[in-house]
């Protein structure tokens, strides 16, 4: 095996010699994989992560540039389309996403870490990927995949990346068909090194923090990313931090009914109940089904001494569902202070059976 700078070197010479065939985009953004590996807490393999410190993807050309002029006027991708194209980083990022939904390894409540990366796709329009390296002793082998959504089309075809960044040098861009098909299944490997137990390691909070503020760095605007680190924020004690990233959510998407309840639940338990019900309304109004909306609700009238208004929140949530644990804590409290001992009773007995109070 070759060491992965040479065969960059071998890229970068033959950008400067045949120009009209190798299309690499410089990366000048060099601390970018890093912000990624964070956000999605993958580990890239060594020589992948090499490559995308200097290319943020590309290409090599089956032809000269001026041979795809008339056909990118009515089919722009054609180039990448007939050539092993290696992703952008914005383009891996969506592809990794995609592919997460997409394909038949993982079910489709896996909550773990998705460990399969795509990084390029061949002019027959399959996808090449490499896996995440946690728990991983060597470097991830390279794979294939005709469907993404069949488990046993992914199939081993190289022993690591910078092999096959080498393969593709060593034809131009275009290694023979037999020398890229495999009969390794990438399930038998992910069984074999224990990719699946090493993907649902527990995340810590500060290592929540860290990639939520990754995922805001490389997407600023979108609102899910701040709630998720101001949740994070508040379980760490760090209030302010907390509630400044509640309201750039809201401030990004006010009909959000989640984010205006974070806030709300917030300043319920450390600041205003006054001003928690504002937020804890609107999400109602948005979801009015919503258990969790209507019970946080029913809490703060209670916190306020509204409790016929409690109650009623606390009624509409049980008639949905009898044994919701935060209603019935708080209609037995309710009922209680109403003066209603036996239906407090009575709901305390349940809560005892249900949940040992």
């Amino acid at each position: 095996m070759s060491d992965i700078s040479s065969n960059i070197e071998i890229i970068e010479k033959r950008i400067c010699e045949i120009s009209s065939r190798y299309r690499f985009n410089r990366n000048n953004d060099t601390g970018k994989p890093d912000i990624i590996e964070k956000a999605y807490r993958l580990i890239f393999p060594p020589t992948y992560k090499q490559f995308l410190s200097h290319f943020n993807g590309g290409m090599i050309l089956e032809h000269n540039e001026s041979y795809y002029t008339d056909m990118t006027e009515w089919e722009p991708d054609s180039p990448k389309m007939s050539s092993y194209y290696f992703f952008t980083m914005e383009e891996l990022i969506n592809r990794y996403s995609d592919l997460k939904y997409e394909n038949g390894m993982f079910s489709d409540d896996f909550n773990g870490i998705f460990p399969m990366i795509p990084i390029c796709t061949t002019p027959n329009q399959d996808i090449i990927l490499i896996l995440s390296q946690r728990g991983l002793d060597i470097e991830s082998p390279v794979f294939i995949t005709s469907d993404p959504k069949d488990m046993n089309t992914f199939a081993k075809i190289n022993t690591n990346f910078n092999d096959f960044l080498g393969l593709l040098l060593k034809y131009n861009g275009y290694p023979p068909k037999n020398m890229v098909s495999g009969h390794y299944l990438l399930s038998i490997f992910i069984a074999e090194n224990k990719i699946v137990s090493h993907s649902l390691e527990e995340e810590s909070i500060r290592e929540k923090i860290e990639r939520t503020t990754a995922l805001i760095e490389l997407d600023p605007d979108y609102d899910w990313n701040y709630i998720e680190r101001g949740n994070a924020y508040k379980d760490n004690g760090l209030r302010k931090k907390a509630l400044s990233d509640y309201n750039y959510a809201i401030q990004l998407n006010n009909k959000d009914a989640f984010s205006r309840y974070c806030r709300g639940s917030l300043l319920l338990d450390y600041a205003s109940a006054r001003k928690a019900l504002i937020d804890l309304d609107i999400a109602v109004n948005l979801e009015p089904e919503d258990k969790l909306y209507l019970s946080t609700r029913a809490s703060c009238f209670h916190k306020l001494g509204k409790l016929d208004k409690a109650l009623s929140d606390c009624n509409k949530v049980l008639q949905m569902d009898e044994i919701y644990e935060i209603a019935l804590v708080t209609r037995c409290r309710v009922y209680g202070e109403m003066g209603e001992y036996e239906k407090a009773d009575a709901d305390a007995r349940l809560l005892d059976d249900l949940y040992g109070y």
